[in-house]
């Protein structure tokens, strides 16, 4: 299983120079709920540059001051012998090429596998929801709306592999280019707990305390989230959460319950059946006190 940590979002304004210019796609962006595939490039492209990579926290604050980017058109993915490299291209309010991207955030989230961007508060509807990678080191993109309604681009990195990354950004037209290589270090990322209906960033499995604070990210469409605490003695806590049912990116939600059973508990979070018994979801085994 794969594992994450709280979201923290960026919003700083400077700006990078570009080592490399990223090739153009030409590659039609899917509906915004379907999954993409992409295939690995062979020539090495992530060598090059005086960029450096990074392996904790933040790594890249780029952009312009204003920027004409209002909507995620486009992931892609290329894979190179070092590394891999992902573009994210934009359009503007019209459905033109953007030329510039505002105050942009890259942090590398080291002991969950995760590269996570937040772009700035212009950028408000996106065209793609989520995109699977064939690279060894990137497995899938998620876009997701917050809780204050702006976007996360979210890059999951292969399970047990350390990873760093670098990023910088185009204009004309506008993207947003990282590359992500394996980390130095023998440290493998504790990742994040993902299923077709949830991916949860917290708890951990393992060891935890009360109040246990859920969090992750549901689905595009749906309308609701149930937690369920699961102890030695049957269902002891069952709460549902309440999204907006977004079609066009996953939905961030957070709970924190006070307390509840102890011992070894099982967390489930996904659908239920109208007897609250579990359907899809995402299961972690947490111990509490």
């Amino acid at each position: 299983m794969l594992r994450l940590t709280t979201p923290i979002l960026f919003f700083l304004i400077a700006a990078a120079c570009s080592p490399t210019s990223p090739q153009a796609s030409t590659t039609t962006t899917p509906p915004p709920s379907s999954t993409t595939t992409t295939k690995a490039r062979t020539d090495d492209i992530c060598v090059t540059g005086d960029l450096a990579f990074g392996t904790d926290g933040l790594i890249a604050a780029i952009g312009e001051d204003v920027g004409d980017a209002s909507n995620i058109d486009r992931i892609r993915w290329d894979g190179a012998g070092t590394c891999g490299r992902i573009t994210i291209g934009f359009t503007n309010e019209d459905g033109a090429p953007a030329t510039t991207i505002g105050p942009t955030g890259v942090s590398v989230l080291s002991f969950a596998g995760i590269v996570r961007i937040v772009v700035p508060p212009e950028i408000t509807t996106t065209a793609v929801a989520d995109t699977l990678f064939e690279g060894s080191l990137a497995q899938r993109a998620y876009v997701v709306r917050d809780m204050s309604g702006g976007f996360t681009i979210d890059i999951q990195g292969a399970e047990g592999i350390p990873i760093q990354a670098r990023a910088f950004a185009t204009t004309s037209p506008a993207s947003l280019v990282v590359d992500i290589a394996r980390g130095p270090g023998p440290s493998v990322p504790a990742g994040v707990t993902a299923s077709t209906t949830a991916v949860v960033i917290t708890p951990v499995p393992g060891p935890n305390l009360y109040p246990v604070t859920t969090e992750g990210y549901a689905a595009p469409g749906l309308g609701s989230i149930h937690l369920l605490l699961d102890g030695a003695d049957g269902v002891e806590q069952d709460r549902s959460i309440a999204l907006d049912g977004s079609p066009d990116a996953w939905q961030a939600f957070r709970a924190v319950t006070p307390d509840g059973p102890s011992g070894q508990v099982i967390l489930f979070v996904g659908t239920v059946d109208a007897n609250a018994r579990p359907l899809e979801g995402a299961t972690i085994s947490i111990d509490l006190p």
